[in-house]
């Protein structure tokens, strides 16, 4: 008799993740609204490293079952971690360049 366990969805931890990820942005976004130099810091890059972390998580955790929020999720991670890896290279351009 062939067992078939099929996993549960959690989806709490990648929610959590991304509460995480939009209060970070928002900090990032603040911080190119104001007219000042740039200072990010490190803070600037935990974006992306939450955002790689729930991407892994929700590629091991989807499988081949295809959840639209999961793929809404995904797509939430990629602009996580795209976004402010290039925020960053720009104001490195931007300080060269004075």
């Amino acid at each position: 008799m062939a067992d078939t366990t099929m996993k549960k969805v959690n989806l709490l931890i990648p929610l959590f993740l991304l509460v995480i990820n939009l209060i970070f942005s928002a900090f990032l976004i603040e911080e190119l609204i104001d007219a000042s130099e740039p200072n990010y810091g490190v803070t600037g890059l935990f974006t992306p490293v939450i955002g790689l972390i729930s991407f892994i998580y929700i590629r091991k955790l989807e499988g081949k079952k295809k959840i639209f929020l999961l793929i809404v999720l995904q797509l939430f991670n990629w602009i996580f971690i795209i976004f402010p890896i290039a925020v960053f290279f720009y104001g490195i351009i931007i300080m060269v360049n004075y």
